[in-house]
């Protein structure tokens, strides 16, 4: 796009309550849609997309039905469905937050615009998308079922779609806002010397994917392996210019801060 373009991720553990199936967490939904119609108004974010995760809507149907196996049978069709119409009614939430607060977004579904190769973004019809942005439109988009030339369907990630949006329209800034400060080096749910690490070269954000890996384990700082993984293919972005940060918007004011220039607990993805 060449503008000042700004992508935010809002994760599903931040608009969700994840050990609650399907619950959303409506105060938190209501201050960031708040904070970031602030944001904007200050002329701190000039053009925004907006991903966000399915977190507590998404997970149990998609789990309980098999869906992120791909297809096996025509009998997931209807469950496929009804997992599209509950995710569905938690985006119509998002989108009322955010259209109270002011903020013109654009509902959009990934499984429009994206075709996938087993779990990987292989094809993108970004266009109408572009051309809503350029009008001042904020697209919301979300995790979602996609067709997938492998798979048949197999579950698109709102971290990697962030990522994909960010260089196809190319994004000045991609924040990452979660329920956590950023990348801690122990699980800060479980452990409370968990350690914040506020900068993360490329390099070890490889070591530490290996690491992960190698150890076979899913996690290592709350739900982030799949995060990091998504980071990572935005490593050339990185080096080239693309501002990287992972924060927490639980409580108003990080954002601002942030995109104020002004210093944040938060993780800030660099290049070497």
């Amino acid at each position: 796009m060449g503008k000042d373009l700004t992508v935010i991720k809002l994760g599903g553990s931040l608009l969700t309550d994840k050990s609650k199936p399907y619950e959303a967490r409506e105060s938190v939904m209501k201050s960031t849609a708040h904070e970031i119609k602030s944001c904007m108004d200050e002329g701190l974010i000039e053009f925004l997309v907006i991903v966000h995760g399915v977190g507590s809507f998404g997970h149990p149907p998609v789990l309980e039905y098999k869906l992120h196996k791909g297809y096996t049978s025509p009998e997931q069709f209807i469950p496929l469905s009804k997992t599209q119409r509950v995710v569905n009614e938690f985006r119509h939430m998002i989108t009322k937050e955010f259209q109270e607060a002011g903020l013109p977004v654009n509902l959009l579904h990934p499984s429009s615009m994206i075709v996938a190769e087993k779990m990987r973004i292989v094809k993108t019809f970004f266009e109408p998308l572009e051309g809503w942005v350029s009008l001042g439109m904020i697209p919301l988009l979300g995790g979602d079922l996609l067709y997938d030339t492998a798979m048949g369907f197999s579950v698109g990630s709102g971290d990697l779609l962030a990522v994909e949006l960010a260089r196809k329209l190319k994004a000045k800034r991609l924040i990452y806002a979660m329920d956590v400060s950023g990348f801690y080096d122990d699980n800060p749910r479980s452990n409370a010397d968990a350690k914040l690490i506020d900068r993360l070269t490329l390099t070890r954000l490889r070591d530490i994917l290996k690491d992960m890996e190698q150890k076979r384990t899913a996690d290592a700082s709350g739900s982030m392996k799949g995060k990091l993984y998504s980071i990572s293919t935005a490593s050339d972005l990185i080096s080239s210019g693309l501002d990287v940060v992972l924060l927490s918007m639980m409580k108003e004011g990080n954002l601002t801060e942030l995109l104020r220039g002004k210093e944040v607990r938060c993780t800030r993805i660099v290049s070497d």
